[in-house]
């Protein structure tokens, strides 16, 4: 497998052929939730069958009005629903001994929270599955609410900022390694500002999820929730992954590894400032998301030294 992976086309090798795509659609400027979805059309390939719920990605994959925005065979389903109905899926065409390629594409709202039960279930149980969640730290679709993946600090309209309230007082779920404690094939992060490690990994995904589950957590800022510059979306991503406040790292049966590793890490202020939600934040809440991350990632570096 590294051997394969090691030879893999550069990422514009893979927009080489038909998008499947329209080459307009309904997300808002500078959303790097197309390119994502872009990016997983290309590498799954135009047979992969894409199941996906109301949100974000909802008017580029469910369509509007009478017309879809894409030539793949695609599946909506309901918030609960994502991962039981793609479990239906496999389980129909190994059956009937079809190869078919499943990808779930949610944001975190959904797989964090209100889908976590049947993500769970599936991965409990192994199934032939990728599940790919586009984490824009909230539910940016229905009013920018705070979600589990909502940082400490955050502003969003359910965690406001005034006299008596700093934003959101709790801190986000670290769902991927939730995900990898389920002893699952494969468990990946990935991000728009690193295509090529991105592709690498959705490569891995379509060879592992011949084995069982497979999840890919992806960092997307949204542009109007985050108060971000519309041209500045890669930027804030590469920030994430130079602060290692969003560490790239996957894990494939049981062996951990880094795939982007940072020789000098700049402050996490470096990132939040770049993000509006974020702007109110003073030192000793600067302090606690830096504790945090700093936290999150020596345990990441303990678990790569297991088995290294």
């Amino acid at each position: 497998m590294a051997e394969k992976l090691n030879k893999l086309p550069k990422v514009t090798e893979y927009f080489c052929d038909e998008d499947q795509f329209s080459p307009g659609n309904a997300c808002c400027p500078g959303c790097i939730m197309e390119l994502n979805l872009r990016l997983v059309s290309k590498i799954m390939g135009k047979d992969s069958i894409l199941l996906g719920t109301p949100g974000c990605s909802a008017p580029t994959i469910h369509g509007q009005n009478d017309r879809a925005w894409h030539k793949h065979s695609y599946y909506a389903c309901v918030m609960t629903g994502v991962a039981s109905s793609a479990t239906g899926l496999a389980r129909y065409y190994k059956k009937a001994g079809i190869d078919a390629t499943i990808v779930c594409h949610t944001g975190d709202g959904c797989a964090q929270d209100i889908g976590i039960q049947t993500i769970s279930g599936a991965a409990e149980r192994n199934e032939n599955i990728i599940y790919i969640c586009y984490d824009n730290e909230g539910y940016m679709n229905t009013g920018v609410q705070r979600s589990s993946a909502t940082p400490y600090g955050a502003a969003t309209s359910t965690t406001p900022v005034g006299l008596k309230s700093i934003g959101k007082t709790t801190n986000s779920k670290n769902m991927p390694m939730i995900m990898a404690m389920h002893d699952i094939p494969y468990v990946a992060t990935a991000t728009l500002s690193h295509l090529e490690d991105y592709a690498k990994k959705l490569t891995k995904a379509k060879e592992m999820v011949k084995q069982g589950f497979v999840y890919l957590h992806v960092f997307c800022p949204c542009t109007v929730g985050w108060k971000v510059k519309p041209d500045s979306s890669i930027t804030v991503c590469r920030a994430a992954v130079q602060s290692n406040y969003f560490p790239l790292w996957e894990v494939g049966n049981g062996a951990y590894r880094i795939t982007q590793p940072v020789a000098k890490p700049k402050p996490i202020n470096e990132m939040l400032k770049l993000i509006g939600k974020f702007n109110h934040l003073k030192d000793q809440e600067i302090s606690v998301l830096q504790q945090q991350s700093d936290n999150r990632f020596s345990i990441l570096q303990a678990l790569c030294s297991i088995r290294a």
